[in-house]
C-alpha cells in the first residue's frame, strides 16, 4: 500500500515541469468547462455578429491554437504555463459545445445543447490526461535510469 501511495505522489508531483504543465491543462480544462457550462445554462447570453450565432467553440479553437503555438515557440517557464492555461481553456470551451456539434450534424437527432453523453466525453478526456501523466512519469523514470 505504501508503494502505491508513493507512486501516486510521484504522478502528482508538481515540481516536475512536464507534470506541472499537464496538471495546469487538466485543471484549467475542468474550470473553464464548468464556467462555460454554468454560463450557458444559467445566463444563456449568446454572441451574434452580422446575424450569425458565434458559439464558444470558436473561441476554444482560437485558444487551443494560441496555446499550441506558444508551447512550440517558447522555452520560458512562465510562457509555457500560460500556454497550458490557454490549452485547457480551449479544450474546456470546445468540449462544452461538442454535444451541440454532434447533435446538430445528425439527421435523426434534435439539435440540443444539453447532450447526454457530454459527461462520457469529459470522463474520457480526464482519463486520457491521467494516463498521460502516468506515461510522463514512466518515461521520466526510464530517462533517469539511463
Amino acid at each position: 500500500m505504501a508503494g502505491v501511495i508513493r507512486y501516486l505522489k510521484s504522478i502528482f508531483n508538481f515540481r516536475e515541469q512536464k507534470k506541472q504543465l499537464l496538471h495546469i491543462v487538466l485543471l484549467s480544462f475542468l474550470i473553464f468547462f464548468s464556467i462555460a457550462r454554468g454560463w450557458s445554462l444559467i445566463i444563456g447570453n449568446s454572441i451574434f455578429i452580422r446575424g450569425y450565432h458565434i458559439h464558444h467553440f470558436y473561441f476554444g479553437t482560437l485558444s487551443l491554437a494560441i496555446g499550441a503555438i506558444m508551447a512550440l515557440m517558447s522555452e520560458n517557464k512562465k510562457a509555457l504555463r500560460w500556454a497550458a492555461v490557454l490549452t485547457g481553456l480551449g479544450m474546456g470551451l470546445f468540449t462544452d459545445e461538442i454535444g451541440l456539434l454532434l447533435n446538430c450534424t445528425t439527421v435523426t437527432k434534435i439539435c440540443l445543447y444539453a447532450f447526454p453523453d457530454t459527461s462520457d466525453i469529459i470522463g474520457a478526456i480526464v482519463l486520457f490526461m491521467l494516463l498521460l501523466l502516468i506515461a510522463v512519469d514512466i518515461a521520466g523514470k526510464r530517462n533517469k535510469e539511463n
